[in-house]
């Protein structure tokens, strides 16, 4: 039986006593702290950089429940914690295939704002989404070892996974985890191929204060338009191949935003880049900017997409087709995602990735007049 296998099989025995040993009715609205045990089953990452080698690493994490006070976009979203992750991984064994050299990726420290969605409870069970966001402190990268995969020490982070939740008592919960933790820098330093890790844990949760009575909330009527308009600008750098130098672009939007849930907009707008320094075959390796290399200062694309809204803060993603793009290679289609917070009615501060395919152009922040 391989490794993987009898992991599988170790999860799945253990959670059957569990379910079988105690059926009590656990905590529904305390805040709690987790204590996650990591192991690795795959490390992989993106131009055939074939990876190998064992990963451990753990997390710790606080769960502010936030059906003590729900909102109405909690309500609706199903939403049980606002997470704070402090994540640990041991990667001192993991190596590339095509050139294997030991210590390469080094440790890596991250710390992440995440969101517990329950998705199935059967008989006090349950199963839940966790997504996180956040940054990560990379031991090793290109400039400390010349290793292609991490571009930089300091990266954004994105972890996505499962949890079976099972209870003990009233205030402790044992879990089986599966997730799936991405970084990379954004394209702020090249090379920038990105690290994926999947991971397979063992936790204990444990309330660090009471249960309490919740009346049924009756929520304040809703304040936001359902039709508005954005404007928006950032600045931000890409990096130049095997340097510590950087391009600067500008970002412009304007579009339209229809409001269709508390926590939920559609919107449709055009994004325009603006090239501080623009590709030049004579200075390849200074300009050369891969799928975003452009002989023009400016390219225009035409984007759609959803923002989620957690209260004042919102996660926005979209879907584009250049207009004008003149490019090096034959790139017709785009898509940004990043992230808004309203200071107040009219202005915003927002940070903003461009990304073709799966490469990162750059990443801007700035600001959003909205009205």
């Amino acid at each position: 039986m391989s490794n993987l296998s009898k992991t599988t099989h170790q999860l799945v025995l253990f959670l059957g006593i569990m379910v079988a040993a105690f059926a009590v009715n656990a905590q529904q609205n305390s805040h709690t702290l987790e204590f996650n045990l990591q192991k690795a089953i795959s490390s992989f990452s993106a131009n055939q950089n074939k990876l190998q080698g064992d990963a451990y690493g753990g997390e710790l994490i606080f769960h502010y429940n936030v059906n003590r006070q729900a909102r109405k976009w909690s309500s609706d979203l199903g939403i049980k914690s606002i997470d704070v992750i402090f994540n640990y991984k041991r990667m001192n064994d993991i190596t590339r295939v095509a050139d294997p050299m030991k210590g390469e990726f080094g440790d890596s420290y991250g710390l992440l704002g995440g969101l517990t969605f329950p998705l199935v409870n059967f008989n006090k069970v349950e199963l839940a989404f966790t997504p996180g966001f956040g940054v990560l402190y990379a031991g090793e990268s290109w400039y400390s070892n010349e290793n292609p995969v991490v571009g930089s020490k300091l990266n954004f982070g994105l972890k996505a996974g499962l949890k079976l939740n099972v209870p003990i008592n009233q205030k402790t919960w044992v879990a089986a985890n599966l997730d799936v933790l991405h970084y990379s820098n954004g394209g702020t330093r090249v090379p920038n191929n990105g690290l994926n890790v999947v991971s397979v844990g063992l936790s204990v949760a444990r309330a660090i204060n009471d249960d309490v009575e919740v009346a049924k909330t009756s929520f304040e009527k809703e304040t936001y338009s359902k039709h508005s308009f954005d404007f928006g600008i950032n600045v931000g750098r890409r990096g130049v191949y095997q340097s510590r130098d950087g391009l600067w672009r500008t970002g412009l939007y304007g579009g339209y935003n229809y409001r269709l849930k508390s926590y939920l907009s559609l919107g449709a707008g055009v994004d325009a880049v603006y090239y501080h320094t623009v590709y030049d075959p004579n200075r390849n390796l200074e300009t050369y900017q891969s799928k975003a290399s452009s002989f023009d200062r400016w390219r225009v694309g035409a984007a759609i997409g959803p923002d989620l809204w957690l209260g004042n803060f919102a996660f926005m993603a979209k879907y584009g087709y250049y207009i004008h793009y003149n490019s090096l290679l034959p790139v017709k289609m785009y898509w940004t995602a990043g992230g808004k917070y309203k200071l107040n009615n009219w202005l915003a501060l927002q940070s903003k990735i461009y990304i073709h395919q799966t490469e990162a152009d750059y990443v801007g922040f700035g600001m959003l007049l909205t009205r």
